[in-house]
């Protein structure tokens, strides 16, 4: 989106064009592109980053979904397949910024008639979104801003192992309840799979500063303008019903979401008049109710007054 909230275009790369932007660009690394599309004041919606298993070592997916665990998420994992004979493991929903999809990746190629020459292969794969997508984007910018190191070398793999680990823990056999795993210890399984990476929180999502009204009014205004001279034409110009219609938009539209309430108070801020909260809104939406039965009465009898005459 440009700074008129317009639609530009969107870029989409899957797995394959990943592997086709490594093939072209062999003097490039991912790095190049993130610092390119950032130059072009790119939105990044969704980042997947994948951990590949191609033994099974030490770790599977029934043992995974056996387990005790802590995670960053607030749902129970979501098992895919028979029970005895699991091929998917989902931890968070599609709805979320983040996720987490284990699957048999082998399984997966053979069930699309692609050939795969791994005998095992079960990738773990992280999904991040919108505002965690972005802050994962600067953790890698500042990962790798030195150059010199190889993007596609051990540093990479190290920081997607300590990802999973941050976001999920696979712990010992316990007798901790759901709410104190967290005092468990992580399983030696899981530690060894994981190569002994520290474990590393997602890093912090930056909150976005809201901008200042004269800024806000200057993107809203063309919008508005449009919007009240639909509704002033609707009313075939009667400034008296345009104002019953005005009034009624803002009361339909409250209380506000917590955003906008939010924003509400900063440009009252703006203007040293007092901040408002929902029990305020509410109370305004009531007097505006009121205001506008009284407007329709009024034009009412204004109409009948005319007829008369």
């Amino acid at each position: 989106m440009d700074e008129n909230y317009q639609k530009t275009c969107q870029l989409e790369m899957k797995g394959e064009g990943c592997r086709e932007f490594e093939r072209r660009n062999s003097s490039k690394t991912w790095l190049d592109l993130i610092q390119y599309m950032i130059g072009l004041n790119a939105k990044f919606k969704r980042i997947d980053i994948a951990v590949d298993d191609y033994e099974g070592k030490y770790v599977s997916l029934q043992w995974i979904f056996e387990e005790h665990y802590t995670s960053v998420f607030r749902t129970f994992p979501l098992p895919i397949g028979p029970i005895n004979e699991i091929q998917t493991i989902q931890f968070g929903t599609h709805h979320s910024n983040k996720m987490i999809v284990i699957y048999d990746k082998r399984k997966e190629q053979m069930n699309k008639k692609h050939f795969c020459e791994k005998a095992y292969w079960v990738q773990y794969e992280m999904r991040f979104r919108n505002e965690v997508a972005t802050a994962i984007i600067k953790k890698l910018l500042s990962t790798y801003i030195d150059v010199s190191i190889p993007i596609y070398g051990l540093n990479i793999k190290q920081y997607a192992y300590e990802l999973l680990y941050g976001i999920l823990d696979i712990k010992v056999d316990n007798h901790f309840n759901k709410s104190n795993q967290n005092k468990a210890d992580s399983d030696s399984l899981w530690k060894s799979f994981l190569n002994h990476v520290p474990k590393v929180p997602l890093p912090k999502i930056e909150k976005k500063p809201i901008k200042p009204f004269a800024e806000y009014e200057k993107i809203a205004t063309p919008y508005a303008s449009a919007y009240l001279l639909y509704k002033f034409v609707e009313v075939n110009e009667d400034t008296y019903l345009f104002q019953i219609e005005l009034l009624k938009t803002i009361r339909d539209n409250l209380p506000f979401s917590k955003f906008r309430l939010k924003r509400l108070n900063v440009y009252l801020k703006e203007l040293n008049l007092a901040p408002v909260d929902n029990n305020k809104l509410e109370q305004l939406k009531v007097n505006l109710s009121h205001k506008i039965e009284e407007k329709i009465l009024l034009y009412s009898q204004l109409n009948q007054i005319k007829k008369k005459e």
